[in-house]
């Protein structure tokens, strides 16, 4: 049996934070050409590093990507100095303002919109975007996008992302949001440069009528609720809200689409429903006072659903988004059951078979490990094992990582993933070395890397541990650390999953 692996320290902005640490560390960005020596710090991007004492997931938390959302980055701000390394397991990541120096926007102008992953070698945004992909995504399980409502609209917490992916749709139904809207992020934005990377990346967004703590405690505590379905919280209680949200579903609404109500003239709005309200069909949404003396104008709800998000009281103009809305099922006369929303959410797969919310796996798979270019390997799948083993050829020390912490990095042999196939030779870094010791009671001390795994709707970075299987039928064995608690292992099929 494998001995549970040790918290790890998180480099960032060139500084090591140990385990059981938290500290404020700088994202060097490019420096202005023709400026002073050291400009490229001036331009720094401020964030906090929390490393638990407990090993667990890598979590990036960003927010305030366009400069202009003030309550994500109160929210960011609100957890890093509500979380200590004593309540994590794992380690945080948080960037409360994705700008230079951490500033937000003035005058609420959008800040120059940065296209990820970036380029090192390109013009001085793209080498930007590169430090700030490099820094905050690469090397994290899970990435957490902060934003809010646009043109001063209040909203509820809201999930969006690739709700395809299931570790998305996990976060998603982790988070308490009301609502979850699926859709494929665009090209160039931080949410779709991390799912390129193989990360996890969900947005949240809420807003409330003034950027104050309370206004942003339901999107601090959405986060709280995701980081806390992941395992990673393990010295206090999820905080909640008071008794005026008590009736807000656990998981959200899911929909692919929204319905946006528009102004029909210029003039005042009054009587806004709040955010979260759930309405019928033709229900009044407000009223448009008009400029001149006349009949204020009534707005009703075009489908039944749930408003996620509205206009302040006051001046409109004709065209201006007054409500957002998630539709409703035909005849839902309130929030459908949580049953309803897992059925919902869990996007038809003929590569999978949900159980409850489970993946089914046989016990012997077809996998795939993109990080050391194995597109096809037949794998066992072992419960009875804690980490996964993978068959290598040969293997021999060539370098050493940087840093105070120096790690070998291997050249190994590994098998080519099909009939026919070379082997490849690939190089990866160790991140640890255990001693195993087998059935038969002899020890053998093998290098642990990290790397992807891909098995059907399955994809996450898993501890694999490196050893010589040729006597063994099938080069690789997925442990149990790798399914994680979603997995179901049917011992009566095999390959389920024909395709990674």
């Amino acid at each position: 049996m494998l001995g549970e692996l040790p918290p790890r320290g998180v480099r960032v902005g060139g500084v090591t934070v140990a385990p059981g640490q938290a500290r404020a560390v700088a994202i060097a960005l490019t420096a202005v050409p023709g400026s002073r020596a050291g400009a490229g710090a001036d331009r720094a991007v401020p964030a906090w590093v929390v490393v638990g004492v407990k090993p667990g997931p890598r979590v990036s938390i960003v927010a305030a990507v366009n400069g202009i959302e003030t309550t994500a980055a109160r929210a960011a701000a609100q957890l890093a100095a509500s979380l200590a390394p004593e309540d994590l397991a794992g380690s945080l990541v948080i960037v409360p303002v994705l700008r230079p120096r951490g500033r937000l926007a003035p005058r609420g102008r959008l800040g120059r919109r940065l296209r990820f992953p970036g380029d090192v070698a390109g013009k001085r945004p793209e080498r930007d975007a590169f430090a700030l992909f490099s820094a905050v995504v690469v090397g994290a399980q899970a990435l957490v996008v902060l934003s809010g409502p646009r043109r001063g609209r209040r909203g509820v917490v809201v999930a969006r992302g690739l709700l395809s992916d299931p570790r998305v749709r996990r976060l998603a139904l982790g988070s308490g949001a009301v609502a979850a809207l699926s859709g494929k992020p665009r090209t160039g934005d931080l949410l779709a440069a991390a799912a390129e990377a193989q990360v996890a990346g969900l947005q949240l967004s809420a807003s409330g009528p003034r950027a104050d703590a309370a206004a942003a405690e339901p999107l601090a505590e959405a986060v709280r609720r995701l980081l806390s379905g992941l395992g990673m919280l393990v010295g206090k209680p999820v905080v909640r809200l008071d008794s005026r949200h008590a009736a807000r579903p656990s998981v959200p609404v899911v929909s692919a689409r929204m319905v946006r109500v528009r102004a029909p003239a210029d003039g005042f709005l009054e009587a806004p429903v709040e955010p979260g309200g759930v309405v019928r069909a033709r229900a009044m949404l407000g009223r448009v006072a008009p400029v001149l003396p006349g009949r204020a104008a009534a707005i009703g709800a075009p489908t039944a659903g749930i408003v996620i998000e509205a206009a302040a009281a006051g001046p409109v103009r004709a065209g201006t988004t007054l409500f957002v809305m998630v539709p409703l099922p035909p005849g839902s006369r309130a929030l459908p059951s949580e049953a309803t929303v897992r059925a919902a959410i869990a996007a038809p797969d003929r590569a999978a078979e949900e159980l409850g919310g489970k993946t089914r796996v046989g016990w012997v798979e077809h996998i795939a490990l993109p990080g050391l270019e194995i597109k096809r390997l037949k794998a066992k799948i072992d419960t009875g094992a804690r980490t996964s083993a993978l068959h290598v050829m040969r293997m021999r020390t060539i370098d050493t990582t940087g840093g105070p912490n120096r790690r070998p990095i291997l050249e190994i042999t590994v098998p080519g993933g099909g009939r026919g196939r070379r082997p490849q030779v690939v190089r990866a870094a160790v991140r640890d070395f255990v001693v195993v010791r087998d059935t038969s009671g002899r020890t053998e001390r093998r290098p642990v890397i990290e790397t992807a795994l891909k098995l059907g709707p399955i994809r996450r970075r898993i501890a694999v541990t490196l050893t010589n299987r040729g006597d063994m039928l099938f080069p690789m064995l997925v442990g149990r650390t790798a399914l994680g608690p979603d997995v179901v292992v049917d011992p009566s099929r095999r390959y389920l999953h024909g395709r990674s």
